[in-house]
């Protein structure tokens, strides 16, 4: 079956070109829907992409990795043009959104990935070696059979992908990930593995934070877990520009209000406090366009 990419960033650029590499039949759906195709250049190869834009006439593995504050427009227009029965939906952004139960479709993966990549005009570079998990996004999913079909092709694009029952934590895992790096790589304005050691302090009270937080969501984490992988996944993305980074660079919207900002607001929400995550929300909203 044909792939569709939704999103033309990093972590887009790097499904759809490893996914054309494996073998797979690749199209993107672009923002301007005059562009008929694409070309893009990872690790010395060159990919060429025509375009589709909804509604789609056949069945389509559908993947998009969007930015959080796109996901509600995205889903917008999967109403007033439903995918074909066959098809699946797979979603990638970092962060969480306020009102995800409602608002994601039964039978949406969810797609989690510690790749770190970015964009250097119409080449993508994989600058950090990962591994990603794939679930249902609902809960109430869990008892559906695993789509073995759709994780080998995965796999064989971008490995290691591993089968999760419970995406959420690994989701949390991510969202912890993203609150202690990359507002950091903003503040500092340098690569992942440019981070100076003295901002575990700081971290370690992020984590904290978080792991509460979890904890009114039912979900179990550990500071001290938190901020180790943190510091490893800095070492294994150690040339990587984080997405906030290069958002601020090139003056666009960061996702920091679906990152830090998500749990200050959902800790006042529960009664809670998030003095660490609020403060560091607003730092990185003052160098953007947030």
């Amino acid at each position: 079956m044909q792939w569709l990419i939704v999103g033309q960033g990093a972590i887009g650029s790097l499904m759809a070109a490893s996914l054309q590499r494996s073998g797979n039949n690749v199209v993107l759906k672009l923002r301007q829907p005059e562009i008929t195709s694409v070309a893009l250049g990872m690790q010395g190869a060159q990919f060429q992409f025509s375009t589709q834009n909804l509604p789609l006439s056949q069945p389509m593995h559908v993947f998009a990795a969007i930015k959080a504050y796109s996901v509600g427009d995205f889903l917008d227009e999967l109403q007033q043009w439903p995918l074909p029965a066959g098809s699946t939906l797979i979603l990638s952004y970092n962060g969480m959104l306020d009102n995800e139960p409602s608002l994601l479709p039964t039978d949406t993966l969810h797609w989690v990935t510690i790749h770190g990549a970015y964009r250097d005009g119409p080449t993508v570079v994989h600058a950090g070696q990962g591994e990603s998990w794939l679930g249902w996004a609902q809960p109430q999913q869990a008892s559906t059979p695993t789509p073995e079909t759709i994780l080998q092709a995965l796999n064989n694009a971008l490995p290691e992908v591993h089968w999760s029952d419970s995406i959420q934590q690994r989701r949390w895992q991510k969202l912890a990930m993203n609150c202690l790096i990359n507002p950091f790589t903003v503040i500092h304005q340098c690569r992942n593995g440019e981070l100076p050691p003295s901002i575990r302090a700081e971290q370690h009270k992020l984590a904290e934070e978080l792991v509460w937080l979890a904890h009114q969501h039912q979900l179990a984490l550990n500071a001290d877990e938190l901020v180790q992988q943190a510091w490893q996944v800095i070492a294994q993305t150690s040339a990587n520009y984080s997405s906030m980074y290069m958002d601020v660079k090139h003056q666009r919207r960061t996702e920091i209000d679906y990152l830090n900002g998500f749990v200050a607001r959902q800790a006042d929400q529960l009664a809670g406090s998030a003095p660490q995550h609020k403060a560091i929300w607003h730092r990185v909203r003052e160098l953007s366009l947030d």
